[in-house]
């Protein structure tokens, strides 16, 4: 896309610390890190959401993500690292993309959960209602 800054990194018209890539994805240091070593898992091609992307790509991205957080654990010496995503209008660039953010204790990131209370006949009918969904869906999906 013309105006994505994803598409610029990944076709070098943007600089940025580019530590890995293969033909499928793109990985970088996040410009405006949680943490050090904050790395973003890209794909090549254009995605805005999650549920666009292929299967092909969206298995390099996830195992990628894997071999990443591996390393940034070994390199960094981490307490853990947390994997993340966001879609629709929680994300801040209209080009699909994974964190993995390294984590120490006390590093100030948190993730704040508010205090909902479901009745159990509302996890009842959501429960029942997205077995219904999934099904369609995977019989949609040929799976």
């Amino acid at each position: 896309m013309e105006n994505c800054i994803f598409c610029k990194i990944i076709s070098r018209n943007e600089g940025a610390f580019i530590i890995y890539e293969n033909d499928y994805v793109c990985c970088f240091l996040d410009k405006y890190p949680i943490s050090k070593g904050h790395i973003l898992v890209v794909p090549k091609k254009h995605y805005r959401e999650f549920k666009e992307v292929d299967q092909e790509t969206l298995s390099e991205i996830i195992l990628t993500a894997q071999q990443i957080a591996i390393a940034v654990e070994k390199l960094l010496k981490t307490d853990g690292i947390t994997i993340m995503q966001e879609n629709g209008a929680f994300k801040d660039v209209e080009h699909y993309h994974m964190h993995i953010v390294p984590r120490f204790i006390n590093d100030g990131f948190t993730w704040v959960e508010p205090k909902t209370k479901i009745p159990k006949e509302a996890f009842k009918s959501l429960s029942d209602n997205l077995e219904k969904t999934l099904a369609e869906t995977f019989k949609y999906l040929g799976s």
